[in-house]
């Protein structure tokens, strides 16, 4: 398999499915400003909320948070109005994100769900797309794991942890200005030329629509963090990205099960770094900070070249610098997806790569704080979380 032999075959495909592009494109543009338009009485929905003043914040104000609304129903316009390829994989897909969307939405509603609940959300939606599509990870081309994996049980719990982790990941994500989407639009790319490759039209179908919507967001989420995700958006969306990769797994033999973590490499990294950082300094696990890379990156930007807390726009910046790290695990999990051995390789190097990362953004900007030592963002830089 060559991803990469004919890029204007690829661009043909785009082209045959072009109306479901246009029209997740179009939907999640005039749901999101419908959205935006009605926010004061949607306001009256809710109670308030303050996440402005939370100690993960990295955006300016309160901006709206039911982007999710926006995605699910360009997602649900696509496949009942155009219709898909016949399948009804993808409908599945999408109704299992139920639980997940749902326990989101109260949150961003201001109701009080809490990590914990969401992300028990979040495994009460990976098992109904386990019941429903009676899929889950059977291997993951290491052969001590595929052993563990042979025995379904062990094999389903591990399924229903990962889809449930990835979800919570893409959670810490949606932030930053651009970041979530950036996240979502490269890695549905990566999966979209594999699906296609594989002869799997329904697979690849899901995949365009999901990046296309994700694109329409990005208009309104970038630069100015107009919407977020919200809750119900990164659990649904993460639940859906999932899922994808693991049909994808299950369908297609000859790709090699590591490509998907590659391709889905930021929030899996970001997500155990976390973990890993709170374990070794005894913090809870689910209590936030303000440590992630790309809160670190945007503190830095603020630091050494804004000369002192400026979010507005060092938030929309720190997106542009990490976007790199994001689309070249995505290009590397194309290009070796015939070759588990390479491509777990991968995994480690990039994996290596994150971590020096954090590292070097925190030296940079301590070697370059002179004249910014009086700042808000060096001193939140300096105290951690």
């Amino acid at each position: 398999m060559n991803a990469f032999e004919s890029p204007f075959r690829h661009l043909s495909a785009l082209a045959d499915i072009f109306p479901q592009i246009l029209m997740a494109m179009a939907t999640t543009l005039v749901v999101g400003l419908l959205l935006l338009g009605f926010q004061h009485r949607l306001s009256k929905l809710a109670r308030a909320r303050r996440d402005e003043e939370a100690i993960q914040a990295s955006h300016v104000g309160t901006p709206l948070r039911l982007g999710g609304i926006a995605i699910f129903a360009a997602l649900a316009t696509c496949f009942l109005v155009l219709g898909g390829s016949g399948s009804v994989v993808p409908g599945l897909i999408v109704i299992s994100a139920g639980p997940a969307v749902l326990a989101g939405l109260g949150e961003d509603l201001g109701y009080g769900i809490s990590p914990k609940g969401r992300l028990a959300a979040s495994f009460l939606s990976a098992a109904l797309a386990v019941s429903i599509l009676g899929v889950w990870v059977a291997r993951a081309d290491l052969q001590g794991l595929d052993l563990v994996l042979g025995f379904k049980p062990l094999a389903v719990s591990l399924t229903l942890l990962l889809s449930a982790g990835f979800c919570h990941a893409t959670n810490l994500v949606d932030g930053m200005n651009g970041l979530a989407a950036t996240v979502v639009i490269s890695a549905s790319a990566g999966l979209w030329i594999l699906a296609r490759e594989a002869g799997l039209a329904e697979v690849s179908l899901i995949t365009a629509v999901l990046g296309a919507a994700m694109a329409g967001f990005l208009i309104l989420n970038w630069p100015f963090g107009t919407i977020f995700l919200g809750d119900a958006g990164s659990y649904g969306v993460g639940h859906v990205l999932i899922w994808i990769a693991i049909v994808l797994v299950e369908r297609a033999p000859a790709i090699a099960a590591p490509a998907m973590i590659l391709i889905l490499f930021w929030p899996f990294a970001d997500t155990l770094h976390c973990i890993a950082r709170r374990a070794a300094r005894g913090s809870p696990i689910f209590a936030p900070d303000r440590m992630h890379l790309h809160q670190k990156m945007r503190r830095c930007i603020e630091i050494v070249f804004l000369g002192g807390a400026h979010r507005r726009r060092s938030n929309p910046l720190a997106t542009l610098a990490l976007a790199p790290m994001i689309v070249v695990p995505v290009i590397f999990g194309v290009i070796l997806a015939d070759d588990a051995r390479a491509a777990w390789m991968a995994v480690v190097v990039f994996g290596a790569l994150f971590s020096v990362t954090h590292v070097a953004v925190t030296r940079f900007a301590l070697r370059n704080r002179c004249a910014f030592k009086s700042s808000k963002a060096w001193r939140q830089l300096k105290s951690g979380p």
